[in-house]
C-alpha cells in the first residue's frame, strides 16, 4: 500500500491571493528528517485549471535548471489534497523595496558598500541565467528575466542576496510543457526603450531595469516616467545621473556616475554587459569605505524585518499537519546547481507610463507578495488581500492587454517577514501568451501581430508610407494590444485602424535605428494617412 512520501506540518499563513495561499511549514520526511520551508498551495478551482498548472510547472522546472547562489530556489513541485502545491525555499530578510521605504522613514541612506555588493550579486546571477553552462550539460538557457526592480531584489539577515521572480523570464529549455511566445512583459517603470517599443528581447534590457533599480537605491527615490523619445531621455538621465548623492573620492564618484549612465543607455548595444560589471561593481564595492553587505544584513536588515507587523488571518489549516498525496511526482528535475560565478564576483503596457490604460491590467490578483512594503495585487509585486509584507512567492495571474487573455505567473521565494498592509496602486506585469497567427493586411511585408480588440474605439481607414524605396523594419504598436510589422517596400493599409497614438520602432535600410517617434489617429476622421520620413527620422502626415 502507497504511503505519502512526506508530511507538511503548516505553522502559519504567509499570504493569500486570487490564485492561491502560501504557508510557512515544516516538511517532515518518513525517516524523520525535517526542515522549514514555504509552500504555496493553489486554490482548488485552478488545480483542474491545464493552462495555469502546466505554466507553474515549467517556471518551476526552469527554476530548478538555473540554480544560483543568488537566484531562488524551487525546491519541489508536488500536490496535498488534489492541488498543485509548490515547495519553495525559506529566506528571512527583506527586498529592496521596503529597504528604500524602511531607510527613507530612518532618515539614513543606503551604505554605498553594502548596496554596490548587493548588485554585484545581481550581476552574477544575470550573467550566470544567461551564459552559464548547466552541469548536467546542453547548452545555457539564455534566460532574460525582464521585470528587474528592488522589489524583486531580496536580502536575507545573515548576509544573502537573492533574485526573485523569474516568472516573467525568457528561457530556452525542451522540458517546458506550455509552448509559448513572448507578447508582453515587464514593470513600467523599470522598462528599457526598446522594450516599450516592442523590440525583441535582449539582457541588455535587464541591465537597463537595474541601473533605474539602482539610481532608486543611491536616491531612495523613484525615477519616475521613462521617456521613449531619445532627446527627452537623454535630457533627463543625464540630469538624474549628474544629481546623485555621492561623497568620497572623484575618481570614485565619477566611476559610479559612469556606471549607472552606461546601465541606462538609450542603445541596448551601448550597456555594458553583466559579466562586464562583476568586476565594476567590485571595486566600486571594495572603494566604498562604509557599511559592508554583511554587518549591513545583521543589523539593519533585522531591524528593517522586524518593523514589518505580523499577519494573522485566522487560517484553519496552520496548526494542521497534511499529507503530500499517494504517488504525487517531483516535477522540478534533480539536477545539480547550474554553474556559476564566485559568491562576490560572480507588461504592464509596453508603451509608456503616464497614460497608462485601465483595461490593460483588468482582473486577477494573484497571490504574489511583495516585499517592498505593502501587499500588492498586482503580477510584478504580486500580493493580494492581506498579504504579507517581505514575502516573495509563487503566484499566478490573469491580466487582459488589448483583450487578448494572458497567464501571468510569478516563481519567487517564499520568505517571511509576516504582517499584513495596505494594498497600493496595483504595478501589473504580463508575460507569455500563446502567440496570434500573424495577419496580413496590404502587401506581404505588412503583417498585423495582435488587434486593438476595444469594442468602442472609433476607427478610421489608415494608410502607412514609407519614403526609402529600399524599406526597413518597422514596428507599430500601441498601448492597447495593437501591433504590426512592416518592411517599408509598399504602402501599408489598414482598413479599420482604432484612435489613438501609435508608436514605432524603424530600423532604415542603412542599420540606423529610430526609436521614439509616433503618429495619432483621429477616430473622428474618415482616414488618416502618414508617411516617414527616412532622412527627416520623423512622421508626417493626419487625418481628414
Amino acid at each position: 500500500m502507497s504511503v505519502a512520501r512526506r508530511r507538511f506540518r503548516i505553522i502559519k499563513e504567509i499570504a493569500e491571493g486570487g490564485f492561491g495561499k502560501v504557508y510557512l511549514a515544516e516538511q517532515i520526511s518518513s525517516d524523520g528528517f525535517s526542515r522549514i520551508v514555504a509552500v504555496k498551495l493553489l486554490h482548488a478551482k485552478w488545480s483542474s485549471h491545464d493552462e495555469v498548472v502546466m505554466r507553474t510547472r515549467d517556471e518551476a522546472r526552469l527554476l530548478g535548471l538555473i540554480r544560483h547562489q543568488h537566484i531562488v530556489k524551487v525546491e519541489d513541485l508536488t500536490s496535498i489534497d488534489g492541488k498543485c502545491a509548490i515547495v519553495m525555499e525559506y529566506l528571512e530578510g527583506c527586498d529592496l523595496k521596503w529597504m528604500i521605504q524602511y531607510l527613507k522613514e530612518k532618515g539614513q541612506e543606503f551604505p554605498r558598500a553594502a548596496l554596490f555588493e548587493i548588485i554585484l550579486g545581481v550581476v552574477s546571477a544575470l550573467d550566470a541565467a544567461y551564459n552559464g553552462q548547466p552541469l548536467q550539460g546542453g547548452d545555457p538557457l539564455r534566460v532574460i528575466h525582464r521585470d528587474i526592480k528592488p522589489s524583486n531584489i531580496f536580502v536575507n539577515v545573515a548576509g544573502g542576496v537573492k533574485v526573485l521572480d523569474f516568472g516573467t523570464a525568457r528561457a530556452n529549455f525542451a522540458e517546458r510543457e506550455a509552448k509559448t511566445q513572448a507578447l508582453a512583459f515587464g514593470s513600467q517603470g523599470y522598462m528599457a526603450p526598446e522594450r516599450m517599443l516592442g523590440e525583441e528581447d535582449t539582457p541588455a534590457a535587464d541591465v537597463f531595469s537595474l541601473g533605474i533599480s539602482l539610481y532608486e537605491l543611491l536616491t531612495l527615490e523613484s525615477f519616475g516616467r521613462i521617456p521613449p523619445r531619445p532627446g527627452k531621455f537623454n535630457k533627463k538621465i543625464d540630469q538624474r545621473v549628474a544629481d546623485l548623492p555621492l561623497r568620497g573620492r572623484e575618481e570614485w564618484c565619477q566611476l559610479v556616475r559612469d556606471t549607472v549612465r552606461g546601465m541606462m543607455s538609450y542603445e541596448p548595444s551601448e550597456r555594458p554587459t553583466a559579466a562586464q560589471l562583476v568586476d565594476t561593481f567590485e571595486q566600486l564595492a571594495q572603494d566604498a569605505g562604509d557599511m559592508g553587505m554583511r554587518r549591513f544584513c545583521r543589523t539593519v536588515v533585522s531591524e528593517a524585518k522586524e518593523a514589518l507587523p505580523e499577519l494573522d488571518t485566522g487560517d484553519p489549516l496552520c496548526g494542521q499537519i497534511v499529507d503530500e498525496d499517494v504517488g504525487a511526482d517531483s516535477a522540478v528535475p534533480a539536477t545539480p546547481p547550474m554553474s556559476s560565478m564566485p559568491a562576490g564576483p560572480a507588461v504592464q503596457q509596453v508603451l509608456g507610463q503616464g497614460g497608462s490604460d485601465p483595461s490593460a491590467a483588468s482582473s486577477g490578483t494573484v497571490s504574489a507578495v511583495s516585499p517592498g512594503g505593502a501587499a500588492s495585487g498586482s503580477a510584478g509585486d504580486g500580493g493580494g488581500s492581506g498579504g504579507a509584507i517581505g514575502l516573495v512567492v509563487a503566484g499566478l495571474g490573469l491580466l487582459a492587454v488589448g483583450g487578448i487573455a494572458v497567464v501571468a505567473l510569478l516563481i519567487g521565494a517564499a520568505v517571511f517577514m509576516g504582517g499584513a498592509s495596505d494594498t497600493p496602486t496595483p504595478e501589473p506585469t504580463t508575460v507569455e501568451a500563446p502567440a496570434p497567427e500573424p495577419k496580413k493586411a496590404g502587401p506581404t511585408g505588412a503583417n498585423i501581430v495582435s488587434e486593438d480588440t476595444r469594442a468602442d474605439a472609433a476607427k478610421a481607414k489608415t494608410t502607412l508610407k514609407y519614403s526609402d524605396s529600399a524599406g526597413g523594419e518597422i514596428t507599430v504598436a500601441n498601448r492597447t494590444g495593437f501591433k504590426a510589422t512592416w518592411d517599408g517596400k509598399a504602402d501599408f493599409v489598414i482598413e479599420a485602424m482604432a484612435e489613438g497614438r501609435y508608436s514605432t520602432a524603424i530600423v532604415k535600410a542603412d542599420g540606423k535605428r529610430v526609436r521614439g517617434q509616433s503618429f495619432t489617429v483621429a477616430g473622428d476622421k474618415p482616414s488618416c494617412t502618414f508617411t516617414f520620413d527616412a532622412d527627416a527620422g520623423r512622421w508626417t502626415g493626419g487625418c481628414e
